[in-house]
């Protein structure tokens, strides 16, 4: 059973403290983009057809605001 939308965004959400946390820290830039990459292709698929689009953009919108525009969905 896919995640409802109020699902998504707690795990949104999660992602979001995630790379907050990690600038903080500064992890290896090759782990912390593997690790997060991970991370969108999992919530992506979780989201199942009818949410992909809005995930998405909820995605690029978050890795703007933490100035990882470039990471390319």
């Amino acid at each position: 059973m896919l995640p409802d939308r109020n699902n998504l965004k707690r795990m949104l959400t999660s992602l979001d403290v995630a790379i907050a946390s990690a600038a903080k820290v500064q992890p290896d830039e090759d782990d912390f983009r593997t690790a997060l990459r991970a991370f969108v292709r999992l919530l992506t698929l979780e989201a199942g057809e009818a949410d992909r689009d809005w995930v998405n953009g909820q995605l690029e919108e978050m890795l703007a605001r933490h100035g990882l525009k470039d990471f390319g969905l």
